[in-house]
């Protein structure tokens, strides 16, 4: 009795990821075969190859906020630490020649110039962008969209050959529509 309940479930699971599969399966056939300005069909003959669907999670978009900050904020450090080395050597330079009076109004300018990129680089330390607070209260497994790798073939009817296509498809997250076609892997 077990083995036939567990036999059930497996048809029922199966006939749900195929069903899911069907309707992606639609979507991109009707992305891919109307023209977005005209509205014309055009069939393509559509085959598929591969399909790999995985969900695009609260947590994954976190990962992406923060490696996007994590250069961002190298960057800033490294540009604040340059002009700081830069007004530092100029500071260098007038000092040896600070007998001069052209040369303390320049050292008197680097001096003021490099306490500025001093404090720059201390508001650099403390900066966090508000993009990072974006998701603070939700859910990290929360769905955000489905992304459809994919590969396919098509027959464009003004020529003789079936071409293929790799592609990658961002859905929402119920799946009925897509958001963004990027071709490639």
């Amino acid at each position: 009795m077990r083995k036939i309940a567990l036999f059930i479930f497996s048809i029922f699971a199966l006939n749900g990821c195929h069903s899911q599969n069907s309707v992606l399966e639609k979507t991109i056939i009707d992305y891919l075969e109307t023209d977005s300005k005209s509205g014309i069909r055009t069939d393509l003959q559509i085959k598929f190859i591969e399909m790999k669907i995985s969900d695009i999670l609260v947590s994954d978009s976190i990962t992406i906020l923060e490696k996007q900050y994590q250069k961002e904020f190298e960057k800033k450090l490294e540009s604040a630490q340059k002009s700081i080395d830069h007004w530092q050597q100029s500071i260098d330079k007038h000092e040896k020649k600070k007998s001069d009076l052209v040369h303390k109004m320049l050292l008197a300018e680097s001096t003021e110039k490099l306490d500025n990129a001093k404090s720059t680089l201390e508001e650099i330390k403390s900066w966090r962008p508000d993009y990072l607070d974006r998701y603070t209260d939700t859910d990290k497994n929360e769905v955000l969209a489905k992304s459809v790798k994919c590969k396919l073939s098509f027959q464009n009817p003004k020529l003789t050959t079936r071409q293929e296509l790799d592609a990658t498809f961002i859905f929402s997250p119920d799946g009925e529509s897509i958001h963004e076609f990027i071709r490639g892997k």
